[in-house]
């Protein structure tokens, strides 16, 4: 029988090419990583390393066994991570950057703060959450979305066996960097729209922070803008609209509950562009006591 301790001893090995380092690694001795890997080539029946001189090398049947050896550490890793010690309930979460979101979560964990329950709030891209959902690592996502990219969206999640529940509309807005010119400006124009840099979040087809097909009230699309800092942090994405005179392009506010760090915003051509604002769940399969009430207490700010 193949241990889980073999396979583990097995990629490290494999990964730093030496039995003395991997022992280092695995706070082991030398010996008894020898004897790991010696038994588990005993079990399969061949040798998984070419011993050499100044280090170790994968066989040709070394290599097949360590592909499918991480699928299988990643897997039970996943399988364990599920597993509720002691009872304890779990709400996860996961959002695309956002701040309203967090202020909310911050809320609701004070309201309902009990002994027995583990949050988790993951900020990850569209495609990420996507992935997360559908794998069983979260329970609800909650995205932005542009209203035409909604076709291609739902297709996606179909795929994945995916639905998404919509809960609010808002505009798509420019925010424009304190040390910009047209900083305090209330409207902009086509051509000075095109000469704006911007720092926007992540890079996947659906997130409306990297992906913007901005159509203007004629209909025609208006060309795609350049970014020139791409990050994943709202901390960065913050701290360089407030110090520079780089853009964002971004959905409205979400409610009128603003922090101090309000920026300025200017909508762009909000009848023909529309953020869709809401949560990624599995088909057919209800949320969790904890999950239902998550989302009502989001509805709830929605709607105060």
């Amino acid at each position: 029988m193949i241990e889980l301790k073999q396979l583990k001893y097995f990629v490290v090995c494999a990964d730093v090419g030496s039995f003395s380092k991997a022992a280092e690694i695995l706070y082991t001795t030398q010996p008894n990583v020898s004897k790991a890997i010696k038994a588990l080539e005993e079990h399969l029946g061949f040798d998984l390393f070419h011993r050499k001189s100044r280090g170790i090398l994968l066989s040709t049947r070394g290599k097949h066994v360590y592909e499918y050896a991480c699928k299988a550490i990643e897997n039970i890793e996943m399988l364990s991570s599920f597993s509720q010690t002691d009872r304890i309930e779990q709400l996860q979460i996961s959002s695309n950057p956002s701040s309203w979101i967090a202020n909310v979560f911050a809320d609701f964990y004070n309201h309902f703060h009990v002994e027995r329950l583990h949050f988790q709030l993951y900020s990850a891209s569209v495609e990420d959450i996507i992935k997360r959902v559908a794998s069983y690592q979260d329970e609800i996502g909650f995205v932005y979305v542009m209203s035409n990219q909604n076709t291609a969206f739902q297709y996606v999640l179909s795929r994945n066996h995916l639905e998404f529940v919509e809960l609010k509309k808002t505009q798509v807005v420019l925010y424009i960097g304190q040390e910009h010119p047209l900083y305090t400006a209330k409207e902009i124009s086509e051509e000075e729209l095109k000469k704006l840099k911007l720092v926007q979040c992540y890079e996947d087809e659906f997130d409306l922070n990297n992906y913007w097909k901005i159509t203007n009230p004629q209909g025609k699309d208006v060309p795609t803008l350049e970014s020139v800092v791409v990050t994943n942090s709202d901390c960065v994405m913050q701290q360089l609209l407030q110090t520079t005179d780089l853009a964002n392009i971004s959905s409205g506010y979400i409610t009128d509950q603003i922090d101090e760090k309000e920026l300025n915003g200017i909508p762009l051509y909000e009848k023909e562009n529309m953020v869709m604002f809401g949560y990624i769940k599995r088909s057919n399969e209800d949320l969790s006591n904890w999950g239902n009430k998550f989302i009502e207490f989001i509805i709830s700010n929605l709607e105060s």
